[in-house]
């Protein structure tokens, strides 16, 4: 493998224009310096050196499914590559379409070895919003499922230029077997991967207008696995747990540490409440990385002995809810970390660890690593006080690329030399960050701005709750209304003024839901697991159909 084994200096975001640091922001400690965890310029170059260095050690267990070693990983990827060898060209991008299936991985690192593209498509996706990747991303490869090849024929004629279809089926891991041995491998130690070049397309599910491709290069993954191995060491005795879908970024991140600490990944095949400690400790992992709903869905659980017969020693979750989190660490015994971070931003802010006791509960996102900074500003871009709510603008080495085919978009997303993130924060006089909410998510009712986040997180700490999702309602009046949706236990029994007084007790009276609607089965989700609230604004004209309304005390007809 060539290349230098520093990193070269790189263009990057928020070079100019941020106030300087306060000597009394707090910071993470025992930090290693940049590019000490990675020194590889590379994705590949991670994959082939952690293989070669440890082969016998398992790279990916997949729940009550195969374990793979490193060796014989390494060499499905290979030869996955050799078969795409011909077929695709640098910058041609390759659709996936596949469930938590082992070829993911070995499909993933085969295109990127090409020094193609993989654009990922949810296994569960339909004609219309499968069909709008396919046009945008115009791939020349497709590899999907047998269950999701009707999808993919039936969206072709949307892309002129696909010209193979790679079908994953039969038992895994051998779905790819024909494919594999259908060619000489591509060698990863002297694979002509650039640190430019294009890795990942990751479809953004954005609050206004069609899904936007986030791209992401080589930069970009290097950058956020060399931090996280110098927030958080790790060695070969630790099993990162994967309860995500593999067509998200985390898992493949999650898969990246692992390789370049000696470390493996355990993987479930989806999300389960009733399977999460059985596969904690059927597998002895001992990290979790968690996000959306997972805590408190997990909380909702009948409590178990497996709960603290473990060994995990710590937990990453982005939006970490401060209501359960004490209750969090006294009942399962480790530490949740809360974390910051986007598809364009990598990892943005975390709690340090060294600190991790003293936050439970506050609810902050902690600060930046090093190398990243995060301004506050105001509609105009004005830097806000501490104290004060401002949109965050992220500035640091290796951001994403832009959004593929939206040069207009990423140039405003990216104006003045800041990447716009869209979130909300504060942060204190100490420097750490809280999350308000997503700017267009904020709702203004008389004047007064609420954040549909911190109304959220009231209502799943609900004892009787399972989820909560709040939108703004127009209004007349006070220009716009608080409703929640609200997901009840199975067999419980919860009437709106017993939700409302709930509120009462936890949320000043503005910030209080005057429309509430019960859902009796689980919402749509994003491919983060995050409440689909475009679809809930589709279900109806009127919210407020169908929804208590606390100032008649009736439901709306």
């Amino acid at each position: 493998m060539s290349g230098p084994k520093i990193a070269p200096a790189r263009l990057e975001l928020g070079t100019s224009g941020a106030p300087a640091r306060p000597q009394s922001w707090i910071g993470h400690h025992n930090v290693a310096p940049d590019w000490s965890a990675v020194p590889q310029q590379t994705v590949i170059e991670i994959v082939a050196k952690g293989c070669l260095e440890d082969p016998e050690r398992p790279a990916i267990i997949i729940e009550n499914g195969p374990v793979m070693a490193r060796r014989e990983f390494l060499d499905r990827c290979q030869r996955f590559a050799g078969y795409l060898s011909d077929k695709v060209k640098p910058g041609d991008r390759v659709v996936m379409m596949l469930d938590n299936r082992l070829e993911f991985m070995i499909a993933l690192f085969g295109i990127i070895a090409n020094r193609a593209t993989m654009v990922s498509i949810a296994p569960s996706a339909m004609q219309y919003d499968a069909g709008h990747i396919v046009t945008d991303a115009a791939p020349t490869v497709a590899i999907v499922g047998k269950p999701q090849l009707p999808i993919i024929e039936a969206v072709r004629g949307n892309a002129p230029a696909l010209a193979h279809i790679v079908v994953v089926d039969g038992e895994e891991p051998d779905g790819l077997a024909a494919y594999e041995s259908a060619a000489e491998p591509l060698d990863f130690t002297t694979a002509q991967c650039q640190r430019e070049d294009i890795v990942t397309v990751y479809y953004t599910s954005g609050t206004t207008g069609a899904p936007k491709g986030c791209m992401l290069h080589h930069g970009w993954w290097l950058r956020v696995i060399d931090v996280d191995l110098r927030l958080f060491r790790r060695g070969w005795q630790d099993r990162q747990l994967c309860c995500l879908p593999f067509y998200y970024a985390d898992p493949a991140i999650q898969l990246l540490t692992s390789l370049a600490s000696r470390g493996t990944l355990v993987a479930m095949r989806r999300f389960s409440v009733s399977r999460f400690w059985e596969v904690v400790t059927t597998y002895d992992a001992t990290e979790i990385l968690s996000i959306a709903s997972i805590p408190a869905l997990l909380m909702k659980g009948e409590p178990g002995p497996a709960e603290r017969d473990h060994r995990i020693r710590l937990a990453i979750h982005a939006g970490l809810p401060k209501e359960l989190h004490r209750e969090m660490l006294e009942r399962y015994g480790f530490h949740w970390h809360n974390q910051y971070g986007s598809t364009e931003g990598g990892v943005m802010s975390r709690v340090p660890d060294h600190l991790a006791d003293k936050l439970v509960g506050t609810g902050t996102m902690g600060v930046e690593p090093p190398g990243v900074t995060i301004r506050l500003v105001d509609d105009d871009d004005k830097d806000v006080p501490a104290g004060e709510a401002g949109e965050c603008l992220v500035g640091g080495p290796d951001l994403y690329a832009g959004y593929l085919n939206r040069p207009e978009v990423t140039a405003e997303a990216n104006r003045g030399g800041w990447y716009h993130s869209g979130d909300v924060a504060r942060r204190d006089e100490r420097g750490l960050l809280y999350f308000v909410g997503r700017k267009k998510e904020i709702i203004r009712r008389s004047g007064e701005n609420i954040s549909a986040a911190e109304v959220e997180g009231v209502l799943r700490s609900h004892p009787q709750v399972i989820d909560a999702a709040v939108l703004p309602v127009p209004d007349e009046l006070r220009g716009e209304e608080v409703k929640a949706y609200i997901q009840i236990k199975p067999g419980e029994a919860v009437t709106p003024e017993a939700v409302i007084d709930f509120c009462r007790a936890n949320l000043a009276a503005f910030k209080i839901p005057r429309f509430i609607e019960f859902r009796a089965t689980d919402f749509e989700r994003t491919p983060s697991m995050r409440v689909h609230k475009q679809g809930l604004l589709k279900e109806k004209s009127d919210l407020r159909q169908g929804a208590f309304d606390r100032e008649t005390g009736k439901i709306g007809t």
